[in-house]
């Protein structure tokens, strides 16, 4: 035991003495970056991003300007608080790199979320086909929705009047739709894996700081992997591995040429087919991007969109009138009786603003996804070399007092014009900019419509009278969920 101590004082000393020597050697920037404050040797200014980093990026920009350096750990990270030159900067096919964290080492560079270059643009190509032919995004995928807005509703029905969490109610009813929309098999809840997997699903990217220990120190986050959020990002990322791995193989034994059922066996018919071997859907390389984008796509679309959904109705019933107005529009173009569609969005400026603004008063997504050169690049008159990373600031887009004049106060107004009609700002990008947008816009919009505007359409939620109002600032995080609060759902009319 006493050897065992002295040779693990031993590496850490010299592996701590290493960092520090690279650190202090990379302090002179050699390439003209942005400059930015400097921090301390070794962890640099990962010590005062403070509790609420995306609030000191902010302010940060007020004196070193909309483009600047900070260095996190051994890594300089370009920070972008500007949207003009985030969207020039994200329309260039050298920016659409992704940064290949330890968090990853195990996974290896599959699936759509980390791949990049060309092996990324083959699979995003097919991809988008394979998801339009399964029904994302169309009316083909209604009905699996409305069956669990439907069964939503029953359980509300049975808890009126009372104050209810709905997270967990709302994170099972996305999970299911689109669930099925992937497999074509519902999520049983009871199954355990898929229990597993929901009830880490449940405890989100929250706590998980895209600028914390966990990225940039991983040498010291896998010593005290407790205490840096190392072991449950671990948890989280680790958690659907053996539900995709259960599926995929399902389909393995099922799959029928010709007769496709879903975006899997879609996948597999192109897998099958392959021939190139430097193409990413060749044999096992296939399989491999095939397991990894089914954990992309379900991570990305079951928390983003339960968060938007409690989010919009922590919020409308915090400004009661606002709710009222969403009243009014769903009798007017719907009524009490009949099922929302998806036609119905057009004629729905109003709730098509309220979803709007709920996007940009939320900011769950403060700092998006990393992105990495992928060659050396020259913009805004410094240089950038292959490899640099870079983050955008959402959260400044989102809350610029210039712009958006009072970004802190909920208006779906803001996104009405002067006869009343809906319109789109360039500035709203909850589903990022680029080259390297979402690629589920499409579906998260038309679940969040028919989600939020049929439970409107049955009830009336307000705060629960016995609990304080939540904190709706900004926090800590990469995935912002609403705060855990309980609502209070009346029936209309009641």
């Amino acid at each position: 035991m006493y050897f065992e101590f002295i040779i693990f004082v031993f590496i850490a000393f010299f592996g701590t003495t290493y960092c520090l020597i690279c650190s202090l050697k990379s302090w002179r920037n050699p390439a003209k970056l942005p400059p930015g404050p400097r921090g301390i040797p070794l962890f640099g200014y990962l010590p005062f991003l403070g509790t609420i980093p995306c609030k000191t990026v902010a302010q940060l920009s007020k004196k070193w300007g909309p483009i600047f350096t900070l260095k996190l750990g051994q890594f300089p990270v370009v920070f972008i608080n500007d949207y003009q030159k985030m969207k020039e900067l994200y329309k260039l096919e050298t920016t659409t790199g992704r940064a290949h964290l330890p968090l990853f080492e195990k996974r290896g560079v599959f699936g759509l979320g980390l791949l990049e270059g060309e092996d990324w643009r083959e699979v995003r190509k097919f991809l988008l086909r394979c998801l339009r032919d399964s029904g994302f995004g169309k009316r083909s995928m209604e009905g699996s929705i409305q069956e669990e807005v439907s069964q939503t509703i029953n359980f509300i029905r049975k808890n009126l009047h009372k104050p209810m969490y709905l997270k967990p109610l709302i994170e099972v009813a996305v999970i299911n739709a689109l669930w099925f929309l992937m497999t074509s098999e519902k999520y049983d809840i009871e199954d355990p894996t898929k229990k597993k997997v929901a009830d880490v699903l449940s405890e989100g990217l929250s706590d998980q700081n895209i600028v914390g220990i966990a990225t940039f120190l991983p040498w010291l986050a896998k010593l005290i992997p407790n205490y840096s959020g190392y072991a449950k990002a671990l948890k989280y990322f680790g958690a659907p591995e053996e539900l995709a791995t259960d599926i995929v193989q399902k389909h393995v034994k099922s799959y029928d040429p010709g007769n496709e059922r879903d975006f899997i066996d879609q996948a597999m018919s192109k897998i099958y087919a392959t021939t190139d071997e430097s193409s990413m859907f060749y044999k096992d390389v296939g399989m491999k991007n095939l397991h990894y984008t089914l954990i992309d796509l379900f991570f990305a679309g079951s928390d983003t969109m339960s968060s938007s959904l409690g989010w919009a109705l922590l919020y409308l019933s915090m400004w009661p009138d606002k709710q009222a107005k969403v009243h009014r529009e769903i009798d007017a173009e719907i009524g009490r009786s009949r099922i929302p569609s998806i036609e119905d969005r057009g004629r729905m400026p109003y709730m098509e603003s309220t979803m709007a603004e709920v996007m940009r008063f939320s900011t769950m997504v403060p700092f998006g996804l990393l992105h990495k050169s992928l060659e050396d690049i020259e913009f805004e008159g410094y240089s950038f070399p292959k490899g640099t990373l870079f983050l955008a600031n959402l959260y400044h887009v989102f809350k610029d007092e210039e712009y958006w004049v009072d970004p802190n106060n909920f208006r779906p107004e803001r996104f009405l014009s002067s006869d009343g009609k809906f319109k789109r700002d360039e500035r709203l990008i909850p589903f990022f900019i680029g080259k390297r947008t979402c690629i589920g816009e499409s579906l998260a919009m038309i679940e969040f419509f028919l989600f939020l505007t049929r439970l409107l359409q049955h009830f009336r939620f307000e705060l629960s009278p016995d609990e304080p109002v939540p904190h709706i600032g900004p926090r800590s995080g990469f995935i912002l969920p609403p705060p855990k609060h309980k609502l209070v759902i009346f029936e209309r009319g009641q």
